[in-house]
């Protein structure tokens, strides 16, 4: 990208700054936020209010590090924790508490959003599925768990196509910055 993704603007913050917005609005009620390359600058650009900040030192081995690192902030009272990209900043807080309200209505080990057939991000695991998450190596995220958990997973249909929008390279940036544009006026 040229410099830290996260803090390319998206409707006029930083890609992180959206997310976290995102975060506040919805149902979740803490949020850690793991940071790895480029902590200083997204910290620089970012205004965290109550969000956990956490540093992955360990960044070049991988996204399991960063995931393993977010888990084991997460509260030791929390039945579950939601895995919400900060690359991905047009999921909505409504999409979000869709998954929340459907886990607390389940039960199920793993909550994910479904649009028009397609599986997306955010993904809620339940505190049951951690040891798997954390078992996970090398640069890969929970996609592995979540396919090996069969009929532990529910799946959310959503209206919300911004599940399945992940900003990895400058043409997805150019291609989605045009369409969140679109998005605002309508």
């Amino acid at each position: 990208m040229g410099r830290p993704k996260l803090t390319l603007q998206v409707e006029g913050v930083p890609m992180l700054q959206r997310v976290l917005t995102t975060l506040g609005r919805s149902k979740v009620d803490r949020v850690v936020v793991v940071l790895g390359s480029n902590a200083a600058e997204v910290k620089r650009s970012v205004k965290f209010i109550r969000e956990v900040i956490v540093v992955n030192r360990h960044y070049a081995d991988g996204m399991s590090s960063s995931l393993k690192l977010g888990l084991g902030e997460v509260s030791k009272e929390a039945d579950a924790a939601i895995i919400v990209l900060g690359d991905q900043p047009f999921v909505s807080a409504k999409t979000i508490d869709r998954l929340v309200d459907a886990y607390k209505a389940s039960g199920a080990r793993v909550v994910v959003p479904v649009y028009r057939g397609a599986r997306g991000n955010p993904v809620l695991f339940d505190r049951r599925m951690f040891g798997e998450i954390t078992g996970i190596q090398g640069d890969v995220g929970a996609k592995s768990v979540v396919a090996g958990s069969g009929e532990n997973v529910l799946e959310v249909a959503v209206e919300d196509d911004g599940v399945l929008v992940d900003i990895d390279t400058p043409s997805d940036y150019e291609r989605e910055a045009a369409r969140g544009t679109r998005r605002s006026r309508e």
